[in-house]
């Protein structure tokens, strides 16, 4: 069972304009600004660069519910964990941190060999749901999945 990411507009609005000025304008102040002569074209290029890696490296995101395991697609980065690795999955509280999942409504997924996946989830509590009937060894908590009287590995 597929799960497709949350987007928040404001959040992929912001990342839309920072895209359009660092396209634009950046080009445009380096080639028109006076003084010395015109700005090497490779700097005009470079914000355009980086733009050009990070897009493809987050995009397309989805979850898939699997029978093996927890399938979670991000960009380049694929990882399949298995029902008996995951340990936890909680809610985080709204910040600003990573940008990467594109909304501020996110769940941290951690596994037994102590890695960390950032995930956000457009039906959050069916989610929950679907991977709480695959995992018995997680139990429902108020922010999510977690090992039954196991301190939270989230701080």
């Amino acid at each position: 069972m597929r799960f497709a990411t949350k987007f928040d507009r404001w959040l992929v609005t912001v990342l839309a304009l920072t895209v359009i000025l660092t396209a634009g304008v950046i080009p445009v102040v380096a080639f028109t600004a006076p003084g010395k002569g015109m700005a090497p074209w490779w700097l005009a290029l470079t914000p355009l660069a980086i733009w050009a890696i990070v897009i493809p490296a987050t995009l397309p995101q989805y979850y898939e519910v699997r029978p093996d395991g927890l399938f979670i697609r991000q960009g380049w980065r694929r990882a399949l964990i298995p029902w008996v690795s995951l340990i936890e999955i909680r809610h985080l509280m709204s910040d600003l941190r990573s940008a990467g999942v594109y909304s501020a409504d996110r769940l941290v997924v951690v596994t037994r060999e102590s890695k960390r996946f950032l995930i956000s989830v457009a039906e959050r509590e069916r989610f929950l749901a679907e991977v709480s009937r695959r995992c018995p060894q997680l139990q429902q908590e108020p922010f999510g999945l977690a090992l039954p009287l196991a301190p939270p590995t989230i701080v």
